[in-house]
């Protein structure tokens, strides 16, 4: 009974204890409840409150604000320099330490500084704000035009200390057009690039774009681009408008003298600031000093000392005579303007200098000049030109503006990125293929295997994973396979010699010196004439007398009855009515030729598709001259006159002309700085100078190198041409038939008077032939062509200059 009634108190007393304990528990447990419910409830009105605070300033963010709300703002150097400056304003009066009479030089001392140092930062980009690298203004106007660039862009902006470009995410429209699509613009500082493309991509309005600051530029590049010659003023000369254009110069100048003489008043007065909490008299100095370094750096740069001397410089090597140079702008041609405009460009030497064919109204000369002074551009050049040895000796890198809207940048000059275009798209081509083979491998498989219970099933299935990471992985585009040009000119039939004949002509402008005398030559079905010399000789003058534009002063010019000439001017333009679409054109010029026709007709020269719908006012100017070419060739000349015709067709429609020019059955005459079309077409080299016109003993090349060594540039490959693989056939094909033309050197009437070139089977002999001809000159009168006065004069050496050298104008005396 004990141990019962023990064993019971037990339990009682043990059930009384947990009774507690679990009694205790729940307190504790409803008291975590209790405190954890109201840590929600102050949680909850605390995020109802940040979520209105958050939302309100997300939406003053979104219109510009709320940056001071929710930041301090961190202040700039000015607004530091400010601050102080109160800050001492009120501890000076406070003190009662203003001192009488210079309080007022203090101020202004204080003044100039902030003034001074602040100007001379923004000159030289060292503004601390956001610098977004935009010209707003510039890129409203352009938008007004149709042109819309869109990029990405970084919350801190630009750097404006960088010395590169680089803009990602960049997209081209124009009139609705997509021209670029999300591609990269990069360029370095100190090297030249080449911008090529096909007519009507986008090159001239990428350019215009890049010029108008519409893309993120850092501040401290100033870009230059050559887009209009200079205006006509009939108070401002030739050398004045290039010298205006420094005005850069005179602005670090009077800069500099601000800054010395600030420094020199700190130096003097040092009192002035000691009490001031931002800035000591040794930091004001050195602060002065920096920005001292920057402006007088800019202006080594310029090279202000000898800023006239260069500008006379730049001017001699672009054409310009002593004399001209003092010309008014107004007596000068737009083309001569134009060089005008390009000389203040390389005078003021940009950090970003852009180029649009910049060599389409110079001579032989003066392009000659420009290659030789780009070649040395140290910062950045970024050139349109579809001249490929002008190219290749300016150019470090070039930039594709591809089919894809995309621009791909290539290292080294024309002729490299050929050869490294056309390795990669091969072996592109080679993996596009290998892909698509595997791919319709796997597909084969998987039809035939993929179902069913074999056990080929299992294998089908993981062919299928294979090819599905394949897809996702990204499948090798097929290179674009550009659809080659295909200008034709038909065969106007035979016509017996001469076709085209000079007689003892002569001829001069109203009031002016004759351009020629005593001319006698003749062009007949088989000649390939190239017309070289300088500006103002006569090349276009001697074109309108070959077309019956001009007729002589004195003489005859006796063209055959049934001769029909095709000629291509530098104004071609002219002769096309720009209100009307290519087709349009067509139908008024031709109208008995059927529609179909005449679209297949301008399809062979590349206006295709809605270019031949298009209104022509709105074609590129390479597009323009292609009409004129299609006209040209639908006229079947028998002879065709061809003055400047590269100046904006691009490569693919230079290659394309010579080609055609070379299967064309007729005459040609052209007049082109182009030696790259001269050295694929041209048999006969003719020098248009000194009132006459004289063939030259060899080729372009030869004539080229000749005028190299005549301006001073020397250089052991840059005269030499660098042609593509038609020139090199050419060369070796000369090689191969180098026997044919000793044989006909002997006969002694390939030279009469001044030309008799009645043919191209008769053109000059080539210089191992040289000393025959001596005794030819007598027959004309007395008269030495220009190869060959060096050696009339004598002590001449052969080995030093195996072929007579050709003097520019602007060098000779």
């Amino acid at each position: 009974n004990n141990q019962r009634y023990q064993y019971s108190t037990l339990s009682s007393n043990f059930a009384s204890e947990q009774a507690k304990m679990t009694s205790r528990w729940h307190e504790k447990k409803a008291k975590k409840a209790e405190e954890q419910a109201l840590r929600d409830e102050e949680e909850a009105r605390n995020a109802i409150d940040f979520e209105g605070t958050l939302n309100k300033d997300i939406s003053e963010m979104a219109m510009g604000g709320g940056d001071e709300e929710l930041f301090e703002k961190k202040l700039s150097k000015e607004e530091k320099k400010a601050l102080a400056k109160a800050k001492r304003e009120a501890k000076k009066k406070a003190k009662g330490k203003s001192k009488k009479g210079n309080d007022a030089e203090d101020e202004k001392r204080k003044v100039d500084l902030a003034s001074a140092l602040e100007n001379a930062k923004l000159a030289n980009a060292e503004n601390t704000g956001i610098d977004t690298g935009i010209d707003s203004a510039a890129s409203d106007k352009l938008a007004q035009e149709g042109t819309i660039c869109t990029f990405a862009t970084s919350r801190k902006g630009v750097d404006p200390r960088s010395r590169d470009i680089n803009v990602t995410n960049f997209t081209l429209q124009h009139m609705g057009s997509v021209m670029l699509d999300e591609t990269e613009i990069v360029l370095n500082h100190g090297n030249r690039y080449g911008l090529i493309g096909r007519n009507g991509c986008g090159k001239s309005t990428f350019l215009k774009a890049l010029g108008a600051r519409a893309v993120p530029i850092p501040s401290g590049i100033d870009i230059f681009h050559l887009k209009e010659e200079i205006e006509a003023s009939d108070t401002v000369t030739a050398i004045e408008a290039v010298m205006s254009v420094d005005e850069e110069r005179m602005k670090l100048e009077k800069q500099a003298e601000d800054l010395n003489h600030l420094l020199g008043e700190i130096t003097e007065n040092p009192e002035g600031d000691e009490d001031g909490e931002e800035k000591t008299v040794e930091e004001q100095q050195e602060e002065i000093m920096d920005a001292l370094n920057m402006v007088y750096e800019r202006l080594d740069g310029l090279d202000a000392d000898t800023a006239e001397v260069r500008a006379r410089t730049i001017l001699k090597g672009l054409g310009f005579t002593h004399e001209m140079q003092g010309k008014l702008t107004k007596d000068f041609s737009g083309g001569w303007r134009m060089r005008v405009s390009l000389a203040r460009a390389l005078l003021l030497q940009p950090v970003c200098l852009l180029l649009d064919e910049p060599t389409n109204h110079l001579d032989m000369e003066a392009v000659i000049w420009l290659e030789d002074y780009l070649s040395k551009w140290n910062k950045i050049l970024l050139l349109v030109s579809h001249s490929q040895d002008f190219l290749n000796n300016v150019c470090t890198h070039m930039i594709h503006f591809t089919n894809r809207k995309k621009l791909v940048s290539y290292d080294g000059n024309y002729d490299q990125f050929c050869k490294t275009k056309g390795e990669k798209e091969e072996n592109q081509m080679k993996q596009y293929k290998w892909e698509q083979d595997q791919i319709k491998s796997m597909k084969e498989y998987i039809a035939r295997f993929g179902h069913g219970t074999s056990k080929n099933a299992k294998q089908a299935q993981s062919k299928e994973k294979v090819l599905e990471k394949m897809v996702r992985a990204g499948l090798t585009e097929k290179p674009d396979e550009e659809k080659p040009l295909n200008f034709k000119f038909r065969d106007p039939g035979h016509l017996p010699p001469p076709v085209l004949a000079f007689h003892d002509v002569k001829f001069g402008y109203p009031n002016c010196e004759p351009l020629y005398a005593n001319l006698s030559f003749g062009v007949d079905l088989d000649s390939r004439v190239a017309l070289v010399g300088p500006n103002g000789a006569g090349k276009t003058t001697l074109v309108k007398l070959m077309a019956g534009e001009l007729q002589p002063t004195l003489g005859d010019i006796r063209p055959h009855g049934h001769l029909k000439l095709g000629r291509f001017t530098q104004h071609f333009v002219d002769v096309l009515d720009l209100s009307l679409t290519p087709l349009e054109f067509f139908e008024r010029e031709y109208p008995n030729d059927p529609r179909e026709e005449q679209r297949k007709y301008l399809g062979r020269f590349g206006v295709s598709g809605k270019m031949q719908v298009q209104k022509m006012d709105e074609l590129s100017d390479g597009q323009k001259s292609r009409v004129v070419f299609a006209k040209l060739g639908r006229d079947v000349p028998h002879i065709l006159l061809l003055d400047e015709p590269t100046n904006h067709l691009d490569m693919e429609s230079i290659d394309a002309l010579a080609k055609a020019v070379n299967e064309f059955e007729g005459g040609l005459v052209l007049v082109s700085h182009d030696m790259r079309l001269i050295s694929q077409v041209a048999q006969e080299i003719w020098i248009c100078d000194h009132k006459t016109v004289a063939p030259y003993k060899g080729d372009i090349q030869n004539f080229k190198m000749d005028m190299r060594a005549q301006m001073g540039i020397d250089g052991e490959m840059k005269g030499k041409l660098r042609g593509d693989a038609s020139v090199i056939k050419k060369e070796e094909g000369k090689k191969e038939e180098g026997a044919k033309p000793k044989k006909k050197a002997e006969n002694p009437s390939v030279e009469t008077k001044k030309v008799t070139t009645s043919s191209t089977t008769e053109k000059p002999p080539v210089a191992a032939s040289a000393p025959a001809p001596a005794p030819a000159p007598k027959k004309a009168g007395g008269y030495v062509p220009p190869h060959l006065r060096a050696k009339a004069g004598g002590g001449a050496s052969t080995s030093a200059a195996p072929r007579g050298s050709y003097v520019p104008p602007h060098l000779r005396k």
